[in-house]
């Protein structure tokens, strides 16, 4: 029978392999490359902005265009329920910015939800966005020009 000490010193040991073996054996998982399905051959439906812009009136009640309302470029991402458009909404309620996450593909909301930080949402570039009409970029907001 070896001694408490002598014990002591190869469970060390077999702990250390251990642990540098799974290591090796992570490092190679790493370098796996799975299977990504490719973006569709065109990009989204062109009235994708009418699809989003309804859903944010329906979830968000009091949403007007003055609430200094953006959308980001879209993303092709693989998220819960799939692949799928990803586009990200910033939005002003009570004095806070936030985001939302809508999922679609063609006219379909496949998810939506605030955006959380795997969505990458503060990633990317952002233009105008009217709900109302599903307008973007530059234009898309009305005047907010005080009326006289």
């Amino acid at each position: 029978m070896l001694p408490m000490r002598c014990r002591r010193v190869r469970s060390k040991h077999a702990a250390w392999r251990a642990v540098l073996l799974s290591a090796l054996v992570m490092s190679g998982c790493a370098g796996v490359t799975l299977p990504v399905a490719q973006a569709p051959q065109s990009g989204p439906d062109s009235g994708y902005g009418k699809t989003v812009g309804k859903r944010l009136k329906e979830t968000f009640k009091s949403l007007t265009p003055y609430d200094s309302i953006e959308i980001s470029e879209l993303r092709w991402v693989h998220a819960l329920k799939g692949w799928s458009w990803l586009a990200c909404i910033h939005f002003q309620d009570r004095g806070h910015r936030r985001t939302y996450a809508i999922f679609f593909n063609g006219n379909a909301i496949l998810d939506a939800r605030f955006a959380v930080q795997a969505d990458a949402c503060d990633a990317t570039n952002y233009a105008p966005f009217d709900p109302d009409t599903g307008a973007i970029g530059p234009g898309a907001v009305r005047d907010q020009s005080p009326l006289y």
